[in-house]
């Protein structure tokens, strides 16, 4: 069955500032509460994941997570209030436009099912 499918990501001067890949990141930290287990879970490296989660900050010019080194009681990772606000924008825009595809891709396409 013929489907329709989008990808976003969000740039300034050309360069991503945030797509799949950030989003995904972004989401298992907030779910792990630690980039080391976030990382893990998207079979990502560390240093990936610090890569990737720099260039969207240096891009965006805000900060995205806020860390706590380890000890007793142990470290941790968070998500700052905009990296919360960007993921709900993000995929409420992704999820806006994905419906807008899928209905005007039925439209057009239509008498070719």
């Amino acid at each position: 069955m013929l489907k329709v499918k989008v990808k976003i990501w969000l740039h300034s001067d050309d360069e991503i500032v945030i797509g799949e890949g950030v989003r995904r990141l972004l989401q298992a930290i907030d779910q792990t509460g630690s980039i080391n287990q976030a990382s893990e879970k998207l079979r990502m490296s560390y240093r990936r994941a610090w890569e990737k989660i720099h260039l969207a900050e240096d891009r965006l010019g805000k900060s995205l997570v806020i860390t706590q080194a380890g000890g007793a009681h142990g470290g941790g990772s968070i998500l700052t209030q905009t990296a919360k606000d960007f993921l709900r924008a993000f995929n409420e825009l992704e999820n806006d436009v994905a419906n807008y595809a899928a209905e005007r891709f039925n439209e057009l396409f239509a008498r070719l099912k």
